[in-house]
């Protein structure tokens, strides 16, 4: 098959705003084409200095299929085209766009009972005393971009999120969703970096153990998270876990996500393969997946 993998910052979109999340573009890039090229297909990716969404709407109609990543923001109308124009390898726009809106995403999986750490409003600050503290979150776009620590009462602002502080391990699980079955694949452990109010993901090891019974109830999550929002192909989804051993989701990437440079170099299967099985045929039992050794990857 000829394939486009569509890489938002490496294809020259974002801008400088975004340079930052470069060397996580180029692994993630290098890693999936690597991938589908050992399962034999050819690949193609968009650069475009001034327009990316031109030049992914131009390869996607010479491709046979297509996978984009991107900054959620930008991910919804980037997975339009692609699913216009070809097989669409990557969670359907409509998954793309609740997860862009963490607000939503919230909010849904909260009301399907789903842990995830409770939104506070202005109100409820105020009834508290302004004390405590908190996570503010951008609402839109690539959760590892801008997110604080923050003491007390702040002010409103609608392109940001603040939730309750839960203290605990930052983790990550990664799957391949089919139509009919979830696939985990590893749990990963994220090295998050406190700089100031700011936190900063600098990596992460994969796979982490946690403890069979810890582990199933991240895994028994993941699959809930995926069949709510209706994810397609592969997912990263972040949580806490906090001293008591409940995983809280904060985040879910419906995309390929960092996790998957060190993911591919521990599983026994190919990533691209997993990915081609959701869309077109069957993926394996979730005891057919294996991995061998460890990796711990750095951005800094």
């Amino acid at each position: 098959m000829k394939i486009m993998v569509a890489e938002y910052v490496v294809g020259g979109g974002g801008g400088a705003e975004r340079t930052s999340l470069l060397k996580e573009g180029e692994a993630m890039l290098a890693t999936l084409k690597g991938s589908f090229e050992r399962a034999g297909n050819e690949i193609i990716s968009p650069v475009a200095e001034d327009d990316f969404e031109a030049a992914v709407d131009t390869l996607s109609k010479e491709s046979d299929a297509g996978l984009v990543i991107a900054p959620e923001d930008v991910l919804y109308r980037l997975t339009e085209l692609v699913e216009r124009n070809t097989i669409n390898l990557g969670c359907p726009s409509e998954c793309v766009k609740i997860c862009a809106d963490k607000r939503w995403t919230t909010e849904v999986l909260s009301e399907r009972g789903i842990p995830v750490p409770k939104i506070v409003s202005r109100e409820e600050w105020q009834e508290s005393g302004a004390s405590g503290i908190y996570v503010k979150k951008p609402r839109y776009g690539c959760a590892s971009e801008d997110v604080f620590i923050v003491n007390g009462l702040q002010e409103e602002d609608d392109k940001y999120i603040v939730t309750e502080f839960i203290k605990g391990e930052d983790i990550s699980s990664s799957i391949v969703a089919g139509t009919s079955s979830v696939l985990p694949l590893t749990i990963n452990k994220q090295f998050i970096m406190r700089d100031g109010g700011r936190l900063r993901y600098e990596g992460g090891k994969v796979p982490f153990f946690m403890g069979q019974e810890a582990e199933a109830a991240v895994i028994d999550t993941s699959k809930k998270v995926a069949t709510v929002l209706h994810c397609n192909g592969y997912v990263g989804i972040d949580f806490v876990v906090d001293e008591e051993g409940k995983a809280y989701v904060v985040d879910v990437n419906p995309r390929p996500t960092t996790s998957v440079v060190g993911i591919a170099k521990v599983l026994k299967h190919e990533i691209a393969d997993l990915i081609l099985s959701a869309k077109f045929g069957t993926l394996p039992r979730d005891d057919e997946i294996e991995t061998e050794g460890h990796c711990i990857f750095k951005l800094s």
